[in-house]
C-alpha cells in the first residue's frame, strides 16, 4: 500500500536542468559549518531583497508593518476615525471628497434596480419583474424604508456611503416586521457602538474582536454594540453594557484592505497627514501674512539727548495720516517695524501636497483640487476615464455588500407580508437571487467622437448592443417603453404639425404634395 511513497526520485535526464547552489568557499567564511550557513544565507538575503537591510526601513516607524491588519486597527483605528471626521469637517478638500463619493458611487437616483425573474419557460417574466420593481420603488420612498422615516432609499444610500469612506464603517440593523405593508426597514448606526477595547477569547472557538464576535473561519456571527453611543453625554452610564445582535441582524460593510480584516478603515487614511500638513501650512502662512501686514511705529528713548520731564510728554503720534508729517517728542525717536514675509509660495507647496493627498484617494488631482491650469484636453480624458474606473469599482461593493443584501431581505419580508401584487411567498425560490443592479453612469468626455467611434464598432460587429447600453447607463425595457410612447404620440403630433404649417412635418407634407402626380394628369400643367 502507497507503494509510490517508497518510490525512489528517479534521476534527471540530460534534458533536464538541474539546480545547483552556488559555492562558496568554506575557508573564506572561516568558523563552523553553522556559521558559515548563517552567513551564506545572510549574503543571499542581502543579494535578493536589498531593501529590507536598508536602515531607513528596520526603523521604528516600520515596525508596525509586521502585525496583523486587526491588531494595527485596535491601536489607531480610533484615531484615524477621528482624524478623518475631523478633516471632512475641516478641510475643504476632504469635505470635496466625501461629496465625490456620494455623487459617483450612488448619484442622485442610487442603483438602479432590473428584476430579473423567469416563468417555467424560462423566458423573463414581465409581469412578475414589473411587480417586483414597482413595490420596491414604493418602499424605497421617504418614510418608509429607513425606520426614523427621515430618509428614502437614496438619501440612505448616500450616507451609508460617506459614512463608510469616512469612518471605514457602519451598522445597518434590519428591522424584520417594521409597520410598513413590506414588513421590513434598517436602521443606521454609527460604528461606534461597535467597542474597539472589547477583544475576548469566549471559549467555544469564537473571539471578539473589536466588538464583532468571529469564528473560527473569521466569519462574522454576532455584533456586540454598547447601549449608549460611548460621545453621547447625555446620559449617565454605570459602566459598559453590551447587547450581543446576531448577524443575520446586522450589516457591517466595508470594503477589505488586508485578509482577516475584521474593522474598516477610513478610505482616506493615507491622505490624512498630506491634509493636514497643507491646513497648517496655510495657517502658518496666513499668520505671517498678517504680521507682515501689521507694521507699525514705536517710539524708544534716544540716548544721544536728555531724558525728558516725567510731567512732558510730548506729542506722540498713534494714528499715522497719509502724506502727514509731525516731530519727534523730545527724548524719543521713532522707529519703524518691519516685519516681513517669508516668501514661500503655498500654492506650489499647497499643489505638491495635494497631488499626493489626492493620489491617496485614488482620485485624479485636476479634478479633486479643481485646478484645470496648464491641463489638455487628451490628458483630461484620460484622468476622467480613470477615475470612472475607480468609481465603478466602488459601485461594485456597494452594489455586493449593501444594495443587493437590502433588496433581498426587502423582498423576503414583503413576499411574506403580502406586499407585492401578483406575487406569492412560493415565489420567493425563484426570484430571490434574479436580480441586478446598475450604477450610475456619466455623460462622455467627447460625446460626438464616441458616438461616432460605437458606430463604427457596431458596422464592424466588434461590440455588444447590450453592453453598450449598460455602460451608458441605460434601461433597455425603459427605453423599449419610451420609444412606444413616442412613436404613439408621433404620428398625430406630425398630423396636426403639418396642418399648421410647424417645423419638419410641414416641409415634409409639402414635399410629399409636390411630389405627388396630380390627379388631372398633366393637363393641369397647361392650364
Amino acid at each position: 500500500m502507497f507503494s509510490f511513497l517508497r518510490k525512489k526520485p528517479t534521476e534527471p535526464t540530460s534534458e533536464e536542468p538541474v539546480r545547483k547552489e552556488p559555492v562558496i568557499d568554506a575557508t573564506a567564511l572561516g568558523g563552523n559549518t553553522n556559521a558559515r550557513d548563517a552567513k551564506r544565507h545572510k549574503a543571499y538575503a542581502q543579494q535578493r531583497f536589498a531593501a529590507a537591510s536598508s536602515p531607513r526601513i528596520k526603523s521604528n516607524s516600520f515596525f508596525s508593518a509586521g502585525l496583523s491588519v486587526d491588531e494595527t486597527l485596535r491601536r489607531d483605528l480610533l484615531r484615524l476615525k477621528a482624524a478623518s471626521r475631523a478633516a471632512g469637517e475641516d478641510v475643504g478638500y476632504m469635505k470635496r471628497y466625501f461629496s465625490m463619493v456620494q455623487t459617483h458611487v450612488i448619484g442622485d437616483k442610487g442603483p438602479r434596480l432590473h428584476a430579473e425573474v423567469r416563468d417555467k419557460r424560462g423566458e423573463l417574466d414581465k409581469i412578475a419583474n414589473q411587480s417586483i420593481e414597482k413595490g420596491f420603488m414604493q418602499w424605497a420612498k421617504l418614510g418608509v424604508c429607513e425606520i426614523s422615516g427621515r430618509m428614502d432609499l437614496v438619501a440612505a444610500m448616500q450616507l451609508i456611503a460617506k459614512t463608510v469612506c469616512q469612518d471605514g464603517d457602519i451598522i445597518i440593523r434590519h428591522i424584520d416586521g417594521a409597520p410598513n405593508k413590506f414588513g421590513y426597514a434598517f436602521q443606521l448606526l454609527e460604528a461606534d457602538l461597535l467597542d474597539v477595547s472589547l477583544n475576548k477569547d469566549l471559549g467555544n472557538g469564537n473571539r471578539i474582536k473589536m466588538g464583532v464576535e468571529i469564528d473560527k473561519w473569521g466569519r462574522h456571527t454576532a455584533y456586540h454594540l454598547l447601549t449608549n453611543h460611548p460621545g453621547e453625554f447625555t446620559w449617565s452610564l454605570n459602566g459598559k453594557r453590551y447587547m450581543r445582535l446576531p448577524a443575520d441582524e446586522v450589516l457591517l460593510p466595508f470594503p477589505m484592505f488586508r485578509p482577516g480584516q475584521t474593522r474598516g478603515v477610513p478610505w482616506a487614511h493615507a491622505s490624512l497627514l498630506d491634509f493636514h500638513d497643507i491646513g497648517g501650512y496655510r495657517e502658518s502662512s496666513l499668520v505671517a501674512s498678517r504680521i507682515a501686514a501689521s507694521n507699525m511705529v514705536m517710539y524708544e528713548r534716544d540716548p544721544e539727548q536728555e531724558a525728558p520731564e516725567e510731567d512732558e510728554e510730548g506729542d506722540f503720534i498713534f494714528e499715522l495720516d497719509p502724506g502727514g508729517a509731525a516731530i519727534t517728542p523730545e527724548g524719543y525717536r521713532a522707529k519703524e517695524t518691519n516685519f516681513q514675509h517669508h516668501g514661500d509660495s503655498v500654492a506650489d507647496f499647497q499643489k505638491a501636497g495635494l497631488k499626493g493627498a489626492f493620489a491617496g484617494v485614488d482620485v485624479n488631482y485636476s479634478t479633486g483640487g479643481n485646478d484645470y491650469e496648464g491641463v489638455s484636453w487628451s490628458s483630461l480624458r484620460q484622468a476622467v476615464l480613470e477615475d470612472r474606473e475607480h468609481w465603478k469599482r466602488h459601485q461594485g461593493w456597494f452594489i455586493s455588500q449593501v444594495a443587493s443584501v437590502i433588496y433581498q431581505r426587502w423582498l423576503k419580508n414583503a413576499l411574506l407580508h403580502g406586499g407585492i401584487e401578483n406575487l406569492m411567498p412560493y415565489d420567493l425560490e425563484r426570484s430571490v437571487d434574479a436580480f441586478s443592479f446598475k450604477g450610475r453612469r456619466w455623460q462622455w468626455v467627447d460625446p460626438l467622437k464616441d458616438e461616432q467611434a460605437i458606430g463604427a464598432s457596431m458596422d464592424n460587429f466588434t461590440c455588444n448592443p447590450m453592453d453598450v447600453l449598460n455602460e451608458k447607463g441605460v434601461d433597455i425595457d425603459a427605453m423599449a417603453e419610451g420609444w412606444d410612447t413616442y412613436l404613439s404620440a408621433l404620428g398625430p403630433m406630425m398630423k396636426v404639425a403639418s396642418e399648421l404649417g410647424i417645423g419638419k412635418a410641414a416641409k415634409l407634407a409639402v414635399a410629399s404634395a409636390k411630389a405627388a402626380p396630380s390627379k388631372n394628369g398633366d393637363d393641369d400643367e397647361t392650364e
